[in-house]
């Protein structure tokens, strides 16, 4: 495991900079499986330089708006975003994934989500938007598997001893309710660790909200 170093255009995150993006939240006051297991997760990482996201900050990422970063998106062009996010999910309904098992990543730790079919769908729904209002230019996020970061690599460490401590969590699965599709503001910031180590650590601010409920 190494440190984990945010991307923005194919380089490293620049400190601060805040980049819109859109997430599916999960919700741990209604998801309590999911909480317990993510409780679990958190236990299991502590002897690791791992920065765990916060109840608030877990997330599965559909994809970013990487053109331009967030300030330079006018308030007319995030409601044209908004806008097209609504059009295209409009036939969109919640649904139900799997979480788990927890993984040990190259840069931290992560829960699977399974089956995907209905993530990666609503992923291409939320590309359309974005390629409509911004352009092609916009989508340079790979996608990969769906899955719900729960941790941030700060420094280096055995991803086996890790995935030893995430291998003895019972149950390892929890249910994920994707009832709604936000729309974010979020920043990367360094943060002091000791030994003279940084750490990046995500926040973000709220745009809109998109229900799903065809």
């Amino acid at each position: 495991m190494e440190k984990f170093v945010p991307k923005y255009q194919g380089a490293p995150w620049p400190d601060g900079a805040r980049v819109l993006h859109v997430y599916a939240v999960p919700d741990l006051r209604t998801d309590l499986e999911l909480a317990t297991l993510v409780g679990e997760c958190r236990t299991a990482m502590l002897p690791f330089p791992i920065t765990p996201l916060g109840d608030t900050t877990l997330h599965c990422t559909l994809d970013m708006i990487a053109d331009t970063t967030a300030e330079e998106i006018t308030t007319t062009e995030r409601a044209e975003l908004v806008a097209a996010l609504r059009e295209h999910l409009a036939g969109t309904g919640p649904f139900e994934v799997m979480a788990g098992s927890p993984i040990a990543g190259r840069a931290g730790a992560f829960l699977d989500l399974s089956p995907d079919h209905a993530l990666v769908d609503l992923r291409e729904h939320v590309r359309d938007a974005i390629r409509r209002t911004r352009g092609p230019d916009a989508l340079r996020h790979n996608g990969g598997r769906p899955h719900i970061s729960l941790g941030y690599a700060w420094s280096d460490a055995s991803s086996d001893a890790l995935q030893t401590a995430l291998r003895r969590i019972s149950p390892s699965h929890a249910p994920v309710h994707v009832r709604e599709v936000h729309l974010l503001d979020v920043r990367f910031r360094l943060h002091p660790r000791p030994g003279g180590e940084t750490a990046w650590q995500l926040s973000w601010s709220p745009v809109a909200t998109i229900p799903l409920t065809a």
